[in-house]
């Protein structure tokens, strides 16, 4: 298979984070990253040689292509509607030599927003909400911890210093103890 600029171009997006999230990405991510890119005159990597901007037909043609010669894999996952917008189906891609990676980069990142949301809960206008864990949840959460911890640590595994401090950072809450959930009104009439 020829490396033509679209293949490279994409090939590019889909080995970096768009606007904080990591790979896998839709083709809609894709096609953003490369509008904001050629709007605004990114001047690194192949983005300078953007002389057009690639439509949807010739990005999802392109996608295909990587897919079918074995660049990319892409996973069908249903995403949750934006601005009261129903739930849809899309495809996600990632470099075939990444899947492992993301996939540990996103059990991290999805474990430590479980951890710090049972600690100190959600903040809505100075109430806060959803804080708490039941005992056995908490002894699951410290094993998957600890697994991860394993996972990431410098000695065994490199580039992952990030996901290692993230689960250290969980280890200690643990420590420090996760607070029981607050009563809930159904909870309170069965007693």
């Amino acid at each position: 298979m020829k490396m033509t600029f679209n293949r490279r171009l994409i090939l590019e997006v889909l080995a970096n984070e768009i606007e904080g999230t990591q790979p896998p990405h839709g083709a809609s991510s894709i096609g953003y990253a490369l509008k904001t890119a050629f709007n605004y005159k990114w001047g690194d990597g192949l983005y300078p040689g953007m002389v057009t901007l690639p439509n949807k037909r010739q990005i999802h043609r392109t996608l295909k292509e990587l897919w079918q010669g074995g660049f990319i894999v892409g996973a069908r996952v249903k995403v949750d509607g934006y601005s009261g917008q129903l739930p849809y189906w899309e495809v996600e891609y990632q470099l075939c030599n990444e899947v492992y990676k993301n996939s540990l980069i996103t059990e991290c990142n999805a474990l430590h927003q479980k951890i710090d949301k049972a600690k100190y809960g959600v903040n809505f206008f100075g109430s806060v909400f959803d804080m708490g864990l039941q005992a056995d949840e908490v002894a699951t959460l410290a094993t998957e911890v600890k697994r991860l911890l394993q996972r990431t640590h410098p000695d065994k595994a490199h580039g992952y210093d990030v996901q290692f401090k993230q689960m250290i950072q969980c280890r200690d809450w643990i420590k420090d103890g996760i607070p029981p959930p607050a009563p809930t009104d159904s909870t309170k009439h069965q007693a």
